[in-house]
């Protein structure tokens, strides 16, 4: 918070005038024109009275000015602005009647002048207010106590409120004074309680379980209401312990108990002679509310809001919650009879509190101790039994209390810096620009010459020989032709031009060495040299006779096609590639999507996941480093930026990179949660709670807002699905087919539900099943970090096991989820938690080290016993760490929860694949295929259990290869699966579909060996001599390592005695 500069050194005096100009709407109380007068108070001090005046048609003139002086000797005057008004009473003068002397007068009515705008700066205002009759109201007590080291606030005369009284939609905010006799001068003008939702405050009542509790106690139940606003001038010294004291103990203790009732006092008394005849009573159901102050250290919040629950009052545990041995009662006993004066203000002060309507039992008077700032521990604590109190737990009462600032405590960066200190950190690249001395330009410049060279040989040409041709004199045998070709070599070697040409064309041609072929050192071996002048040569060639077909006007030859894959098939290659573990193979297509476009962050940010999966952090570093060079907002690049600094130790940048990512995406519910993380691995446990609390609210109200546009879906749908009348006489015959319909138009339905991604859930699941209680969030840091230890270096032991039955072989195909639905669903779906979106996002883009605190929170933070998918989570964790012991140990205990989850299945194959257990492996894989929803790596699965039938060399496994790899073409079509329907296609036989697979795949690769060596077998069976040896060729200059395959191509080459150009 930005501290006010204030002198309070300097004794000096500031005279504060007021001037009362005039009234309307006048009425006395027996004369419609009364003679009136108005008096001023402030700080219970009387500054004047006006003139008597009359009053004519309901308006006056009183053009009446009183003034103070404000001294600043300390802060008390300051604070005594701002929570105190000036009242002014208006009098009638009523008639002196027979054998009196004096006037008797009569209160006609209140008004109070609002003096904040004084300290906000403003030196003149002027303002209308409005005159409240007075209507004996209570005469209310106002406590503002404060010892050497603290300040206690007191709000007391608690309003009753009767069974099923609704609250007004507007309630004014109450002075906290007790000088204002007229109802409607007790409020503040224009300070009013704003409404709040229940999700959007902070107390602990602001669960879903609790609105319906909430809105019935709120207005159907006994209950009691202040609405008094108490405001607070806070100097440097002040906000720096109130911080101090919430970074300490983070919880403020609310005293809440009944006193007995003052009796009332005689009009015309003063204040200080009530102190004096009030007398210490007992007090009763004392109990005491805990609230959380930790918010108000969030960076930019200034506001804090909520029900708080009521407990006894026992002072061990204020103590063990606060730091605190004494009670406010005990500690100042004057509390409990009437009002105290107040006392010099020292450099000690509080907050600006906002009290609001609470408890749920009503007693007649109650009051409200707010504790602040505590230094002293003195006295000791004690146990004494609180009958009264226990009534609040069994009753559920509660209070509502708001707490707000002028400016926040912790200033909040705003988006403007932390763009700038991204900037610094890594500077924005512009759009990379065309190379104007690249490739194209020495092609460009290559063309230019040879067109003016074609030119001069043209000109030189005309002028030999160009006479001849006009007069038709020249011959056009073929002898005569080359004696004139010969003529102009000869005029061109003799003149030296031809050396000319030479010398012309030499910068453009080493310009294509340099930039089309990047050669730029000189060849050591001599057949390289060759090799490459030979490609040379040819390419100049051709370009050369391209520049000349346009010169002349021939048409060109057809251009090379471009290729037809986009950045979104070369990624799906590329982690095609990764998952198979060919990890030379996905960097060449990453490397293809940033040669393409080096502009896209997106490029960028897979190739950094690539990286991690490889554990080359310095390399990944860099590419998320790039991607946000190239787009300072993308976010995901932002928070694995973070994350790689924070395992680098640099917190500062790790946390400006945390904070971006919210700022450019405040909804984010990923970048809350990870940062929160963050803050729990440096020991920052209020901004990691308050990280992980904005999450959850985040994830609510997704929540909130996709049910409701579901509700809106299916009553359109409703409405749409209205059926038409028929005729009875087509009930009857139409009855069985509605009903084969109904079945059919419902299965696909429950099929969708479970297999379709919501459309609002990127980076906004499900919120938890059950919070935590404020105790328990308090210590789960501790037990979080704990659990990361016993995940990074414990073994697990679970002695369950998973008993699987054996799959039974149809006769045509593995089923597939592709022809037909099963009547239900298979697996339940539950909602996510933050932690468990986090986990599956960090295990995404291979951030392992993140992923295990992800983990442990999400076992604190459910109470009940872990989910199977937590454990399936945990599992695939394991087996990127490669501790495939561990993993068979979760998917086991997984199964036990839900065996139905097919991600479990899938996961148990995959161990056995990797163990080169086949047979069980295509066990699981056929269980997974069972299931209606897909698993989360159904490609891979796909491209395994294929390669399990193919290599069991019989008919009814190359028939379920066929059927699987087909699935998985028609699903996300790569080389891989065209390959595997064709080889499937060739061992059965049908050597046309096979030739049909193995060319869509070498569409989508054609570097792949097997591909051009099956293609070399179909040829050899189709006895197409030229195109078996041009494919051979392909597969062996491409170094086919499959040593059965290029064995079975050559046995088959000598049986047919072609193919092999060496034989």
């Amino acid at each position: 918070m930005e501290n006010p500069e204030v002198d309070f050194k300097i004794h000096r005096s500031v005279p504060v005038q007021i001037t009362v100009l005039r009234g309307s709407n006048f009425k006395g109380s027996k004369v419609d024109n009364p003679m009136t007068y108005v008096r001023a108070e402030y700080n219970t001090f009387q500054l004047g009275d006006s003139g008597k005046m009359q009053v004519t048609d309901g308006e006056i003139e009183y053009n009446f000015t009183i003034s103070f002086d404000c001294t600043f000797d300390g802060i008390q005057e300051l604070d005594n602005l701002v929570h105190k008004p000036v009242i002014l009473t208006v009098f009638e003068v009523l008639p002196k009647e027979k054998k009196k002397k004096e006037e008797k007068t009569l209160v006609l009515g209140q008004a109070t002048v609002d003096l904040l705008p004084l300290v906000q700066g403003e030196c003149k205002f002027t303002k209308t207010i409005t005159i409240h009759p007075v209507g004996g109201a209570p005469l209310e007590q106002t406590i503002s106590e404060e010892t050497k080291k603290e300040l206690r606030v007191v709000f007391p005369n608690g309003i009753l409120k009767a069974a099923g009284e609704k609250e007004s939609s507007i309630r004014p905010k109450r002075w906290p004074i007790s000088n204002v006799t007229a109802p409607g001068a007790q409020n503040i003008a224009d300070s009013f309680i704003e409404i709040c939702r229940y999700e959007d405050e902070d107390g602990e009542l602001n669960r879903k379980e609790d609105w319906a509790f909430r809105t019935e106690t709120e207005n159907e139940k006994k209950r009691v209401t202040w609405n008094i606003e108490r405001r607070c001038f806070m100097e440097p010294e002040a906000l720096l312990r109130l911080q101090k004291h919430i970074a300490e103990s983070m919880y403020f203790a609310v005293e809440i108990k009944r006193v007995p009732f003052a009796p009332a006092v005689k009009a015309g008394g003063k204040s200080s002679k009530i102190d004096k005849t009030e007398e210490e009573g007992p007090t009763s159901f004392h109990g005491v509310a805990y609230v959380n102050m930790a918010p108000l250290l969030y960076p930019g919040v200034k506001r804090i809001r909520g029900a708080y629950p009521i407990f006894p009052f026992n002072e061990a545990e204020i103590f063990e919650k606060t730091k605190r041995r004494k009670s406010l009662h005990r500690d100042a006993p004057g509390l409990t009879g009437g009002s105290k004066g107040l006392s010099p203000h020292s450099k000690f002060s509080i907050i600006k509190i906002k009290d609001d309507k609470a408890m749920k039992d009503a007693y007649k008077k109650n009051s409200v101790i707010m504790k602040t700032l505590v230094t002293e521990h003195e006295t000791e604590m004690s146990a004494a039994v609180n009958i009264d109190g226990d009534q609040y737990v069994e009753a559920r009462s509660y209070i509502v209390l708001e707490f707000s600032l002028a400016k926040p405590l912790v200033q909040k960066r705003l988006r403007e810096e932390l763009v700038k200190r991204i900037a610094e950190i890594i500077p924005p690249r512009p759009l990379f620009p065309r190379r104007t001395g690249g490739a194209d330009k020495a092609v460009s410049d290559y063309h230019n010459q040879i067109i003016s060279v074609a030119r001069v040989i043209m000109d030189e040409y005309q002028e030999m020989f160009g006479r001849k041709l006009v007069e038709g004199k020249l011959s056009q045998e073929y002898q005569d032709q080359e004696e004139r070709k010969h003529k102009l070599i000869f005029e061109l070697n003799t003149s030296g031009k031809y050396f000319a040409f030479k010398e012309q064309l030499k910068h453009a041609v080493v310009k294509i060495v340099r930039e089309k072929y990047m050669q730029t050192v000189a060849f050591e071996d001599r057949e390289q040299l060759q090799t490459f002048l030979n490609e040379l040569y040819i390419y100049l060639v051709d370009q050369m006779h391209c520049c000349l077909h346009k010169l002349l006007q021939v048409d060109p030859p057809n251009p090379i096609p471009e290729s037809f894959l986009d950045s979104a098939e070369l990624k799906h290659f590329a982690k095609e590639a990764e998952m198979i573990k060919n990890f030379e193979l996905a960097n060449k297509y990453h490397l293809e999507r940033l040669t393409r476009d080096k502009s896209n962050a997106e490029h960028w940010y897979d190739y950094g996941t690539f990286h991690l999966l490889l554990t080359d952090y310095a390399k990944a570093e860099e590419c998320f480093r790039e991607a946000v060079a190239v787009n300072q907002e993308h976010i995901y690049s932002l928070i694995l930026c973070g994350i790689l600094a924070c395992l680098n130790d640099h917190c500062e940048d790790a946390d400006s990179f945390f904070e971006s990512a919210r700022s450019f995406e405040p909804s984010s519910v990923l970048a809350w949660t990870i940062q929160g993380l963050f803050y729990e691995s440096r020991d920052r446990t209020i901004l990691s709670e308050m990280a992980f609390a904005e999450a959850k609210k985040l994830q609510t109200s997704a929540e909130a807002l996709k049910r409701s546009l579901d509700e809106e879906f299916a009553d359109k749908l409703k409405v749409t699905e209205v059926p038409a009348r028929e005729p009875e006489n087509d009930k009857k015959d139409n009855q069985t087919v509605l009903d084969v319909s109904d079945a059919v138009t419902h299965e696909p339905s429950i099929a969708q539900s479970v297999t379709t991604p919501p459309s609002l859930t990127t980076d906004m699941v499900s919120k938890s099943i059950l919070s935590v209680s404020s105790k328990r969030r308090k210590s789960s840091i501790k037990e979080a970090t704990k659990i990361i230890e016993v995940l990074e270096g414990s073994e697990r032991k679970i002695g369950s096991t998973i008993d699987v039955p054996t799959v039974i072989q149809q006769d045509d195909a593995v089923p597939t989820p592709v022809h037909e639905q099963p009547p239900r669903e298979t697996i339940h779906r539950h909602t996510r938690s933050i932690f468990m979106q986090a986990a599956l996002f960090l295990l995404e883009v291979n951030a392992l080290q993140f992923v295990s605190r992800a983990l442990a929170h999400e076992l604190i933070f459910t109470e009940i016993e872990p989910s199977s998918e937590y454990h399936v989570v945990l599992a695939r964790l394991y087996i990127k760490q490669e501790e495939f012991g561990k993993a068979e140990e979760c998917l086991a205990e997984a199964g036990r929860i839900n065996h139905q989850n097919p991600d479990i299945w899938a996961l148990l194959g995959h161990l056995s694949y990797m163990n080169e257990n086949y047979t069980q492996a295509k066990e699981y894989y056929e269980r997974t295929m069972c299931y209606v929803n897909d698993t989360f790596d159904m490609h891979v699965i796909c491209l395994r259990l294929g390669s399990i039938y193919l290599q069991e060399d019989q008919i009814q496994s190359y028939k379920s290869a066929k059927s699987i790899y087909y699935f998985a073409s028609q699903k996300a079509p790569s080389c891989l699966t065209w390959l595997g329907v064709g080889i499937a296609c060739y061992r059965l036989n049908e050597l046309t579909d096979a030739e049909d697979a193995l060319c869509e795949a070498n569409i989508l690769c054609n570097n792949n060996a097997e591909v051009w060596g099956y293609l070399s077998l179909v040829c050899l069976k189709t006895g197409r001599k030229l195109e078996a040896e041009q494919t051979y060729k392909y597969a062996i200059k491409l170094s086919l390592e499959n040593k059965l395959l290029l064995d079975e191509i050559h046995q088959l080459q000598k049986t047919l005695g072609f193919g092999n150009p060496a034989l």
